[in-house]
């Protein structure tokens, strides 16, 4: 089964082909990585999807008829880096009725620092979730992947030092901090957790077809699932924080 996955929820932009099967580890055809300019003509992710995604599969012999599901990183990240990931790959898979599933970009992040982490280890990913805060997931490196330990959160450095301390409290294990999250705030978080170098540091479309591969293998197009399929945010949109009873006629008008 041929998967194409993306990932848009930083300005990088990771696309993926992966090959799955119920008999042998997933195995990565190819993938791309590219950042994205902040601003200007033709920048962002909407200026390179789908053809990112045509690209790659031109350069390995292969055309979107070829893919058999569709992987996309939910999120947290970029609000509009997400919807406009997601929104291309539930437009592709709706056309060409084939299934989608979506999977954690922290968690993809987690998956693909296991190797420089070790088994046992747990792993913080941490992105840049502006306003002060990072977005922060925790994982244990486990057998064939990694599991939550405690749901993702957006944190203040402060607040994630001490979710740090109290993870090491609970297990024993210094966890392992990873991802550009970490950079944005390296003056209030160095010495306050413990970083593995060397680790990624943005999510990996490969991690991301690997996480959603049980909710592909063997599983046909569902429109129902399709529809349902939407980004993990996280955190509420500015629009909701300021208007939380919405807007317009019949919306609820309480302060």
């Amino acid at each position: 089964m041929l998967v194409a996955a993306v990932d848009t929820a930083t300005l990088n932009l990771s696309c993926a082909l992966v090959e799955l099967s119920p008999d042998a580890l997933p195995r990565v055809v190819a993938a791309t990585s590219e950042r994205a300019a902040v601003a200007g003509p033709g920048s962002g992710h909407g200026a390179r999807l789908p053809q990112a995604l045509i690209d790659l599969l031109a350069a390995n012999g292969r055309t979107l008829a070829d893919v058999d599901g569709w992987a996309a990183g939910i999120g947290p990240g970029s609000f509009t880096g997400l919807r406009i990931g997601l929104a291309t790959l539930k437009g592709l898979a709706y056309a060409q009725r084939r299934p989608i599933a979506g999977a954690s970009s922290l968690a993809a992040m987690a998956l693909a620092a296991v190797p420089a982490a070790g088994a046992g280890a747990i792993l913080v990913p941490l992105l840049d979730a502006k306003k002060g805060e990072v977005y922060a997931g925790f994982y244990r490196a486990a057998p064939g992947g990694v599991e939550q330990v405690q749901p993702e959160a957006a944190l203040t450095p402060d607040a994630l030092a001490e979710r740090a301390r109290s993870l090491f409290a609970a297990t024993g294990a210094a966890p392992l901090v990873c991802g550009e999250g970490y950079d944005a705030f390296a003056a209030k978080l160095d010495g306050q957790v413990a970083r593995l170098e060397g680790a990624v540091a943005t999510p990996s479309a490969a991690a991301v077809a690997v996480l959603a591969s049980p909710r592909l293998l063997g599983v046909a197009f569902d429109p129902q699932r399709l529809f349902a399929l939407e980004p993990h945010y996280v955190r509420l949109s500015e629009a909701e924080v300021k208007f939380p009873h919405g807007l317009g006629p019949g919306a609820d008008q309480r302060p």
